[in-house]
């Protein structure tokens, strides 16, 4: 599910960021009107892509780790379930080492 919340979310951002061939119009045009020199638009271009593709790995990044800390949250319920499951070994281990279980252990 994880994943899938992801994937949608990543391609979502994929729509929204410019691809190369977008870059070089919008370069070409800002040549056309005279606001950026012809031999400097090629690395202009490289530039815009290059930082597109940081900040979209900057991003991913962003989501997968804010998933991450999602797919580790233990519930209450977990954390009860637990606890139970340590009463009941500790039990086991007094009772093995010849001990009584305390009250809370016993219930």
């Amino acid at each position: 599910m994880a994943q899938l919340i992801e994937k949608s979310l990543l391609a979502g951002l994929g729509m929204l960021t410019l691809t190369r061939d977008k870059v070089v119009q919008f370069v070409d045009k800002l040549v056309e009107e005279g606001e950026v020199k012809p031999e400097e638009a090629p690395s202009i271009v490289d530039k815009l892509v290059s930082r597109g593709k940081e900040e979209r790995e900057e991003l991913r990044k962003l989501v997968r780790d804010e998933l991450d800390k999602t797919r580790f949250v233990a519930s209450r319920k977990d954390v009860e379930a637990l606890s139970q499951k340590i009463d009941e070994l500790a039990a086991k281990v007094e009772e093995l080492a010849g001990k009584k279980p305390t009250k809370k252990q016993a219930s």
